[in-house]
Formats: structure tokens, C-alpha cells, sequence
């Protein structure tokens, strides 16, 4: 399926009138490839390279599409709340914070809402302590000034830092509700209300009696606001029951209920772009990475080469039956099983050169511009400068030139093991980390 859209992709591409060469006709890819397969197709070979890439990024970015859809969906579904019934946990589970959304035809709110879990009858514990009755007469007072002059909403606390006991208030709930916000915004005259702070702890429980004076609300309340107030006095007053039954108006204003939107969707959709340049750039990279590799592993054979070239012709060879007697013991050991190796395919593609006719100069020239490395193009030279000109002293000079290259192999040798020793470090401190927990935790657990 992947392939067949990618196909068709890349047909589409390629037939638009402003093709979009940098995808279809990367030249650095093209380099890479030719790099790699320089006797290949390397237009058939970019095109199926691009296909396949073009495959991977299709399939990665239906299925993101399609997920995205389905999490939207599926979260369409979840924000639904039939008859206004919410269901609470049941007992021991704990309290559920969830942000609703109400609708009215006009404007959307979101009030945040903590439904308690499901309660039952119990002994409760309850302790006093006039030092948390003093600090809660300053706690309860929140912007406002004093009790005398009760203007913004109080903030009754349901416990006190550092005291184990709970609170709970009476208040009148015409002017005040439980939680301490002023019921009316505007009031003709001031009002004095008893406000009662029940501090309890085990068996034992005592009342703290406040009296303050209200005023009209310094900051009106909005709709959002009454909401809140009203679920508030809802869910307080219907906790003994399995469901909180919501307000179906306000005022003279019907709402429709719904729990908030999860947008994980729009995140899978907004992702899927980002990962599939990230898989086209990988797959660049990965491609250029082997490119790094052949160069690297070429560098590594070249000592032995120009080794094997100096002893042969130092033997009396000449230089082309040395270099068809090195292609010849290359692919006598790819015959048994051998690994490939990148110089000597290029030794082998030099020799089918000049068996197709190419003049034998020429053929080392192509084979020195092919392999784009300055040592291997060093060597190229030599040896065309030998075919033509001739050079007694050529045995000579490439034993020099083996000399240099096994020193420059050593000097790789050892930038590669230090590349590999700091790649070491990550893990090395890792172990070190874990080692470490596995000494410690079990000796602070002991001492504490």
C-alpha cells in the first residue's frame, strides 16, 4: 500500500509543472549514491531511493492523519455528559478535578469543578486548639481588611498548617456560601452575619463563633462566577448520591453541559509534518553516513594496497598484471564468503575498464577521481605517469608511499580508540550512577 502511494506520489510530482527538484533530484544524494555505486544507475538507483523514502514518510503520515481523526473523535465522545448526570468515584477512591464547559447559546465557561468521592457516615476525629482559632480569624480574612468590613469573598480554610484538625463552617446562606464567596453583589445597608468555624479532631470538637459585617461586593460577579457557585452548593449538598445532577439553566438561560475538550488530536496532527522531515532527513543522513564509511574503510585498506603494489612490481610485474592480480585475489575471497570491500570494487571496475578497451592511463585516472580521497587520486597519479612516461624508480616510491600510509593508519588507529573511549563515558557514568543507588538507598532506608 505504502509503495503504490508512493509511486503514484512521485509521479504526480514529477508531471507538476514546477517540479520540486530539491525532493526528486537531491544533488547531494545523487553524489552520495554515485559514491557508493559508482558503476550503477545512479538516476534508476535516486528514483528508487526517493520512492522508497517517499514510502516511508506516506505511511507515517496517513497513520498520523488517522490517528489524529480517531483521538479527535474519541475525545469528541469523551466531553459528552448525558441527562447532566457526572459520576463519582466511589468510596476510597478519591476526589476527581475536571473542568466543564457550559453553554448557555451565547457564550461557552469553563468552571473547574472537584467532585468528592462518594461518602458514608463515619466517626470523625476532631481536636481544637485556640492557636488555630486565633490564626484562623487572620486566614479567613483573604483582600479583605477586617470583619468589620467584609467587601471581597473570605477565604474559609478547611485546615490549618502545622495543627491536625479539620474545619468546617455555618454560614447564612443568603449573604455567604460554605466556601466563603458573598452571595448578593449589591446590598442597600451593611449586614451582620454569624460566621462559625468548626475545628474538630477524633472525639473531640469545639465551635468558634465569628460575627462580621457585609457589603455590597467590591468586584461584581460574573456568570462564570455564579456557575461555580452554584455546582459548588450542588456537589456539596449531593455527595451521599452516585451522581451530581447538573443546573439545565441559569436564570432565564438554558445550558448545555459538556466535559472540556482534550485536543491530543490536533497535537498528533500538528507532530506528523515534524516526523516525516525528520524521517526524510534520517534518511539523508543514514545515506551520507554510509558514504563516511566507505571513505573510512577505504583509508584503512590503503596501506595494504600500496603495500601489495610495491611488492609486485618490485618483483617484476608490471603495473597492470599487479593490478589484475590484486582484483583477482579480491574476488577469489568474495567467491568464499568475504566481505565487500569499497577499494578493491574499485580496482575490479578499473580492470573491466580496460578489458572494455579504456587505454590503461585513462583507467587509473577514473579510478583516482572515483574514489574522491587524496591518497587513492596520489596513487592514481603514480600510476598513470607510470603507464605513460614509465618510472624505474616506481617500486621505490610506492614503498615510501606504504611507509607514510601504514603511519597515517596508526594515527587513525588511535583517533578511532579515543573516539571510542569518550563514547565509553556515557555508560561508564551511568553504571556508576546506578551503582551508587543500589550502595545508598539501602543505607538511608536502614538509617532513617
Amino acid at each position: 500500500m505504502g509503495d503504490k502511494l508512493a509511486v503514484l506520489l512521485y509521479s504526480r510530482l514529477e508531471a507538476m509543472h514546477k517540479r520540486p527538484d530539491r525532493i526528486l533530484f537531491n544533488s547531494a544524494v545523487r553524489e552520495d549514491l554515485l559514491t557508493l555505486e559508482p558503476a550503477g544507475d545512479t538516476a534508476k538507483r535516486q528514483k528508487e531511493y526517493v520512492i522508497e523514502k517517499l514510502s516511508i514518510c506516506s505511511v507515517v503520515a496517513v497513520c498520523g492523519v488517522v490517528l489524529s481523526a480517531i483521538l479527535w473523535i474519541k475525545d469528541g465522545m469523551e466531553t459528552r455528559i448525558v441527562d447532566n448526570q457526572i459520576n463519582r468515584n466511589a468510596y476510597g477512591d478519591g476526589d476527581r478535578s475536571i473542568t466543564l464547559v457550559a453553554d448557555d447559546g451565547e457564550a461557552a465557561y469553563h468552571i473547574p469543578v472537584t467532585v468528592s468521592e462518594r461518602s458514608y457516615s463515619q466517626e470523625e476525629l476532631k481536636q481544637l486548639s485556640d492557636d488555630a482559632a486565633k490564626i484562623i480569624e487572620k486566614e479567613v480574612l483573604g483582600r479583605n481588611q477586617s470583619l468589620d468590613r467584609i467587601e471581597y469573598d473570605m477565604c474559609l480554610v478547611k485546615s490549618v498548617a502545622g495543627y491536625p484538625f479539620a474545619v468546617e463552617w455555618r454560614t447564612d446562606g443568603a449573604y455567604m456560601d460554605s466556601g466563603g464567596a458573598l452571595v448578593q453583589d449589591r446590598l442597600d445597608t451593611p449586614v451582620l452575619m454569624g460566621l462559625t468555624a468548626v475545628l474538630s479532631c477524633e472525639g473531640f470538637q469545639i465551635e468558634y463563633d465569628m460575627t462580621v459585617r457585609i457589603y455590597s461586593k467590591a468586584i461584581p460577579s460574573d456568570k462564570s462566577e455564579l456557575l461555580a457557585r452554584q455546582l459548588a452548593v450542588i456537589e456539596e449538598d449531593s455527595r451521599e448520591q452516585q451522581n451530581m445532577t447538573l443546573p439545565s439553566e441559569i436564570g432565564s438561560q438554558g445550558i448545555r453541559w459538556c466535559y472540556q475538550r482534550n485536543y491530543r488530536g490536533l497535537l498528533f496532527l500538528a507532530a506528523t509534518p515534524v516526523l516525516v522531515c525528520l524521517i526524510s532527513h534520517g534518511k539523508d543522513r543514514d545515506l551520507h553516513r554510509l558514504v563516511l564509511d566507505r571513505e573510512e574503510q577505504m583509508c584503512m585498506d590503503y596501506p595494504e594496497i600500496v603495500s601489495a603494489l610495491a611488492l609486485l612490481t618490485g618483483a617484476g610485474m608490471t603495473v597492470p598484471n599487479a593490478w589484475n592480480k590484486l582484483a583477482g585475489d579480491y574476488r577469489q575471497q568474495c567467491e568464499r564468503g568475504g566481505r565487500k570491500r569499497y577499494a578493491y570494487e574499485e580496482i575490479l571496475l578499473t580492470v573491466h575498464e580496460m578489458e572494455s578497451g579504456v587505454a590503461q592511463a585513462k583507467a587509473f585516472e577514473h579510478f583516482g577521481r572515483r574514489c574522491r580521497i587524496p591518497r587513492y587520486t596520489r596513487l592514481s597519479t603514480m600510476l598513470s605517469q607510470n603507464i605513460r612516461k614509465g618510472a624505474a624508480n616506481l617500486p621505490l616510491l610506492l614503498k615510501e608511499e606504504a611507509a607514510g600510509a601504514f603511519e597515517e593508519r596508526k594515527h587513525t588507529a588511535r583517533e578511532l580508540g579515543e573516539k571510542a573511549r569518550t563514547k565509553l563515558l556515557v555508560p561508564m557514568m551511568m553504571l556508576l550512577g546506578i551503582t551508587m543507588l543500589i550502595i545508598m538507598v539501602p543505607a538511608f532506608q536502614n538509617y532513617f
